[in-house]
């Protein structure tokens, strides 16, 4: 079974669209902060140090979905459950599903490579093969 992590928060009045519920952009920002507590949690030094040793300038989103199952308000206290879902050579899913309790609010798909600067043009990013001693961290 895959590494889980949960990161638990309070959804503010400011997270919210004028009709009281959760604005939906709100949930990609929150899966990836549960993104990078999930990394924390195993172990992944944070990404100025990964800048400072290794190159690696964080976990840039190349595709990100959503599907949105019931809504939620302020003051309602929600858990996201985070886990990787697929390796590949160069890129990872990243699974995330909101709950308030037992209900579901938005289930989220996350595409992210490791990436570093490109040596041949410091104004661009390149993905690297997923190191090994990060994926077996988080797997």
């Amino acid at each position: 079974m895959a590494r889980r992590h949960l990161h638990r928060m309070r959804i503010a009045f400011s997270d919210c669209d004028p009709a009281q519920i959760v604005f939906f952009a709100n949930y990609f920002k929150w899966f990836d902060t549960a993104f990078r507590e999930f990394c924390t949690a195993c172990g992944v030094p944070s990404w100025r140090e990964t800048t400072a040793t290794r190159g690696i300038i964080g976990a840039p989103l190349v595709d990100a979905q959503a599907k949105f199952r019931n809504s939620a308000t302020y003051g309602e206290d929600i858990e996201i459950e985070s886990w990787v879902e697929d390796w590949g050579g160069k890129s990872f899913v990243m699974r995330h599903v909101a709950r308030r309790g037992d209900t579901v609010l938005c289930e989220g798909r996350e595409v992210r490579v490791f990436a570093v600067q490109d040596p041949e043009d410091p104004l661009r990013i390149k993905a690297i093969p997923i190191p090994e001693d990060l994926r077996a961290a988080c797997s």
